[in-house]
């Protein structure tokens, strides 16, 4: 089985597909936004299209793919109406495909990394670095991604880990709702 875990963004999405436990394929899909002044309805559009079909691609062929939760919190963080959209672009684009999407909220997947919902993002990068020693983590973007498929990856009894689960990352997975 394939899977794929997804941290999307509007900048730096952050992708990882699993095609054997030995190996994590990792990669990064990058965005800059127009120049200030410039962006339009359009501009926007091609930015999500051009982000979107790069993302897709990276995934093709997964059987199941894991993408992080909007993070509802994060309102004054900008550009929150173009996030969803791009979010549900993607959604939207697999479910259409038949591929089943199983949503992380980052709490869960900061549990699942550290033993803690509220782990800071150098915490979580460090952690997933040490533990996926399969998969080349250079950011926060590809960490949150790999950490994202290694969870569905138990969930689909087919970890990647080589240790057995502490009781916070079985504690992290009971709250992820899905579908395998």
């Amino acid at each position: 089985m394939i899977i794929a875990g997804i941290d999307p963004s509007l900048t730096s999405t952050g992708v990882a597909v699993i095609r054997s436990p030995e190996r994590v394929a990792t990669a990064t899909v990058t965005s800059k936004p127009p120049a200030p002044g410039t962006e339009t309805v359009r501009t926007r559009f091609e930015r999500m299209e051009q982000l979107a079909t790069g993302i897709l691609d990276l995934v093709d062929g997964a059987d199941v793919v894991g993408i992080e939760s909007p993070a509802y919190g994060m309102q004054n963080a900008g550009k929150v109406h173009d996030r969803s959209g791009l979010w549900w672009w993607i959604v939207g684009q697999l479910e259409a495909l038949g591929v089943p999407v199983v949503e992380i909220s980052p709490p869960s997947r900061m549990m699942y990394a550290t033993g803690k919902g509220n782990a800071g993002k150098d915490l979580v990068l460090v952690t997933a670095a040490a533990t996926y020693k399969q998969a080349a983590i250079t950011g926060n973007d590809i960490a949150d991604a790999v950490l994202i498929a290694a969870m569905v990856s138990r969930l689909a009894d087919q970890p990647i880990e080589l240790r057995r689960p502490a009781q916070s990352k079985l504690k992290a997975l009971a709250k992820v709702a899905h579908r395998i």
